[in-house]
């Protein structure tokens, strides 16, 4: 079951004080790399690349947002048709500097994905809905039709959709709820599912009684998802 373990990346320290998530992943340590928080060179962007398993795990953990640009990296590897569902507080459609991409940015750099059909956000920022920029609510009845058309999604969650009574980021937070966040995460059968990642950690302190909780939740996530991936699996 090795291909099913989830792939924990340290950019920081916070995963560090997440002993049970870590007991149950495989760790690759970054944190040798520097000036790539918030915005990263394309060089050192495909630095990070090489160092990162050229299997693409089910679940992989970011670490905090300022890091949400991987998700770039995780879905270039990608080599079919997919939709993308991004549950974030924030769209990130910003524009950066030439040479760069940000963690505000890199939606923009995702478009350019030969292989990507619609990009579905949850999210309390607006832009005017595209041809493939297209925005739902939390019920997900906007993705019902495109769901039965049978292309794969890949799901991607930044923590900060989240209200800040359950955790603490350091982005401005949503009102979502953990029972509406699981519920939209189990509204896309398995099968359909290529991969999720997981960003939206709390600041890295030893002191900080959210980064518990965000573990908690990082758990509950790897249960729902990975319990229903073994089941079909074959012996």
């Amino acid at each position: 079951m090795e291909r099913l373990k989830p792939l924990i990346l340290h950019f920081d320290d916070v995963y560090f004080y997440q002993n049970r998530l870590r007991s149950i992943g495989k760790e690759i340590d970054l944190r040798e790399i520097s000036g790539i928080r918030y915005l990263c060179p394309i060089e050192r962007l495909e630095e990070i690349d090489r160092k990162i398993p050229k299997y693409r795990s089910f679940i992989t953990f970011i670490g905090s947002g300022d890091f949400h640009y991987i998700t770039y990296l995780l879905l270039r590897r990608i080599r079919e048709p997919f939709n993308l569902l991004v549950i974030d507080n924030h769209l990130d459609m910003k524009e950066t500097f030439d040479g760069f991409i940000s963690c505000g940015s890199w939606l923009r750099n995702v478009l350019n994905n030969t292989y990507l059909r619609y990009v579905f956000y949850l999210s309390l920022e607006f832009i005017d809905d595209s041809d493939r920029v297209i925005k739902v609510g939390k019920d997900l009845e906007e993705l019902s039709l495109y769901i039965k058309m049978g292309i794969p999604f890949y799901i991607s969650i930044d923590k900060d959709i989240l209200n800040n009574s359950i955790i603490e980021t350091n982005w401005e937070q949503g009102h979502l709820s953990l029972d509406e966040l699981y519920k939209i995460l189990l509204h896309i059968a398995i099968d359909n599912i290529l991969g999720i990642d997981i960003c939206g950690e709390p600041k890295p302190d030893p002191f900080n009684p959210y980064i518990k909780k965000s573990e908690e939740i990082n758990l509950k996530i790897v249960s729902m998802f990975l319990e229903r991936k073994d089941r079909r699996i074959p012996a």
